[in-house]
This record gives C-alpha cells, sequence and structure tokens, in this order.
C-alpha cells in the first residue's frame, strides 16, 4: 500500500471516479476498495470471523497510521475549504495540500479506518493517539468528489467512539469555535 501511495500524483485533481485510464491510480483505488471489504468483516468474538486478524495484522503494519497521514496531508473538503481561512503561515507554506487522485478516495479511506475501529478498542487508541478524532470529525460532511464521504464519516466516528470512555471525552473537550455560514447548505 506504501508503495502504491508513492507512485500516485496526488497534486492533480481528477474528477472522475475509478477506473481513470491511469494504471497506478486505478491500483490504489482498487487496493482500497479491497482493504474497505476485508475490514468490514464481523467483531472479534465470531468464529467465522477472520477479518479480526486481518485487520490486527494490517494494523500492525503501520495501516491506520498511514491512513490518518494521508487524511492530514490531504487538502480539506471542498464544503470546508470554502469556510476555514487559512493562517498567513498556512498560505506561505511551500508544501501544497495533496488532492485526491480519483473521486472517491477521500470516503475510501475513512471507510477503511472506519470499519478497522469496529469493535477494536486498540484501533481507537491508535486513532486517538495519531490525533485523528477531530480529523475524522471533519470528514462528517458532503462533498462533490466523494459520494457518501458524510455517511462514511459518520460511521466511522461512531465505531471510533463505542465503547472508548477516553475518545468520547476527546470529543466532549471541544469549543465551539463559531458559526460558519455556508449558501450552499440552505440549497
Amino acid at each position: 500500500m506504501r508503495n502504491a501511495v508513492g507512485i500516485v500524483d496526488f497534486l492533480a485533481m481528477r474528477k472522475t471516479g475509478l477506473p481513470t485510464g491511469i494504471s497506478n491510480v486505478d491500483v490504489l483505488g482498487c487496493s482500497l476498495t479491497i482493504l474497505r471489504d476485508t475490514c468490514a468483516g464481523g467483531t472479534e468474538g465470531s468464529k467465522k470471523d477472520i477479518s479480526g486478524d486481518v485487520v490486527d495484522m494490517l494494523a500492525s503494519s503501520g495501516l491506520i497510521e498511514l491512513l490518518i497521514s494521508l487524511l492530514r496531508e490531504l487538502e480539506p473538503p471542498a464544503i470546508l475549504k470554502k469556510t476555514v481561512r487559512l493562517s498567513e503561515n498556512q498560505e506561505a507554506s511551500s508544501t501544497p495540500s495533496k488532492c485526491c487522485p480519483y473521486k472517491g478516495f477521500r470516503r475510501d479511506v475513512v471507510a477503511i479506518v472506519g470499519n478497522c475501529a469496529y469493535c477494536r478498542k486498540h484501533i481507537q487508541v491508535k486513532i486517538r493517539e495519531q490525533d485523528g478524532i477531530l480529523l475524522l470529525l471533519q470528514q462528517c460532511v458532503t462533498d462533490e468528489d466523494n459520494p457518501f464521504l458524510r455517511e462514511w464519516g459518520i460511521r466511522s466516528v461512531r465505531n471510533i467512539l463505542e465503547g472508548n470512555r477516553e475518545n468520547k471525552q476527546v470529543v466532549a473537550s471541544l469549543e465551539l469555535q463559531g458559526s460558519v455560514d455556508v449558501p450552499e447548505m440552505l440549497n
């Protein structure tokens, strides 16, 4: 997965879903789809479920850290980009934010994180330690370039909070920074 991420051009935004016609991007997209479905198995205690072992193996190899860092490096969803004013330091940053290499990329990353966190406290803790809770909360928005991002974001947040008092305390400690006037939401 790291190798696939390393060869994909994240600076060019593509407005198409899979297949894109660019082999590197298509391989990455198919890999994420396979990971999303593989990590969507039942709980750890299920006798027929082997996905718990697979998820633990993937997590121990750094998958969660990789996905959280990918989300952090991406430019914010379009609706947040319109409402968030960048500080002078961010505007002067020499490293541009990465774009989604295909339509639905962000959604796929959020879905994998959410599926991995389902009933797995050690992965919920790992997400918190990576400062991923607020990052995942920011994915609970509609985004034209990522169909169903809002739904996957909500499911992922639910999965990282379920049965985890420390994660719930992180969310409870967040403060409202103010309201945002977004005309697109009124239509």
